[in-house]
């Protein structure tokens, strides 16, 4: 694993998905990183894959980004295929679904822990889903599969922060985002099929 790179939302812009597998971003503007880096890649004609688990997806966010690029919102909307998942079990049977062989663009999961730091599931079963989720995130990096993991939220219960410390050791870059906003720049690979629908007809399982 790499050291931790603190700070900046330049950095986000600056970190090629290309070279790093498993980009994660953690802190409270984390989710503006996700949004960013997704906007970023579509404007250039990338397709991006957005599952998204912590409700933060903003399309007029990725509208706004897009006019200051001076690039078609609409087209690079199209070019974001968005999945949500509400409960941890959901957001498990997207990951597991997940297939390195027929995506060839960036996946970004926003909120990966959020739903495991939920009370309505127990201690015990968060953990067991989560770590399987977490083999499976780190087998399709492996495999080849671009990953940005976001997570904005903390958890209120002490007892589930060691889910957000374990994800972090798995990261190779892991940023920090305070209140500081991404940018846009330049990035990375293409194409679709799956549970997903692009970002103007967003859809959940």
């Amino acid at each position: 694993m790499r050291a931790p790179v603190e700070n900046t939302a330049q950095q986000v812009a600056e970190v090629s998905p290309q070279a790093a597998r498993k980009i994660i971003i953690v802190g409270n503007e984390a989710w503006r990183g996700g949004l960013s880096l997704a906007a970023r890649l579509a404007c250039i004609d990338e397709t991006v894959w957005y599952l998204c688990a912590d409700n933060r997806f903003d399309p007029y966010a990725i509208t706004r980004l897009a006019k200051i690029a001076k690039v078609n919102p609409t087209g690079v909307l199209r070019r974001i295929y968005i999945a949500r998942a509400f409960t941890a079990f959901q957001l498990a049977e997207l990951v597991f679904r997940l297939d390195p062989k027929r995506l060839s663009g960036l996946v970004v999961i926003s909120g990966l822990c959020s739903s495991f730091f939920d009370e309505d599931i127990s201690l015990s079963d968060a953990a067991r889903l989560f770590y399987r989720v977490l083999w499976r995130v780190n087998t399709l990096a492996d495999n080849g599969l671009r990953l940005l993991i976001t997570q904005t939220d903390s958890p209120q219960n002490t007892r589930r922060q060691y889910l957000l410390n374990d994800l972090c050791r798995h990261a190779h870059v892991l940023l920090r985002m305070g209140n500081e906003r991404a940018r846009l720049k330049a990035g990375t690979e293409r194409q679709p099929a799956l549970p997903f629908s692009n970002a103007t007809n967003t859809a959940s399982i």
